[in-house]
This record gives C-alpha cells, structure tokens and sequence, in this order.
C-alpha cells in the first residue's frame, strides 16, 4: 500500500456536479464519501469549516437529489483564475 492510499479512506469518483457554497457556485472534479475537490472562483480558509450542497440530479434523471455537507478546508491550489479547494466531509444529510 502506498502513501496516497493510507491517506485516503473511500474511492473517488471523478464527477462534475454543482456545489452551492452559501451564494457561490462551484463544479466538482472529484467526490468520495469522506472528500471532496471543487474548482471555485474564490479561495476558502485553508483548516475552516465549510458547508455545501451537492446537487446530484443528473446522476439519477427524473429524481431530485441533495446533500447538505459540512466539511473542513484541507487544501488550496491555484488552478488558473479558479481556486482547487480540497475539502474533508465530516457529515452529509441526505435530501430529496
């Protein structure tokens, strides 16, 4: 087992979906079940709390799904004009 592999605890899922930030919206590149990166116009405190919403729709057509998440900033990366936020989710609720 490598070094990337002890450091993360779920698969990743490569996936673009829409990430509401209080009024900010972001894309993800990538969600797990213990993590999350977006791409987002503004950076985020790097170690701050942070709550967003996933809206999966588009994963299951014809049914509405939301995750309500809150998470921890754990990195950020400069990623042109847009900003890589790195984020652990420390808790989801599930909506619909």
């Amino acid at each position: 087992m490598n070094h990337d592999d002890e450091k993360r605890a779920s698969q990743r899922i490569q996936i673009e979906v829409p990430v509401s930030i209080g009024k900010e919206t972001a894309t993800t590149r990538d969600v797990s079940w213990s993590g999350i990166y977006f791409l987002a116009d503004q950076p985020f405190a790097e170690g701050g709390l942070l709550n967003f919403s996933l809206d999966l729709t588009h994963a299951m057509p014809g049914k509405p799904i939301k995750l309500d998440c809150q998470g921890e900033v754990l990195r950020i990366e400069q990623q042109g004009e847009k900003f890589g936020i790195a984020a652990r989710i420390n808790n989801f609720q599930y909506l619909h």
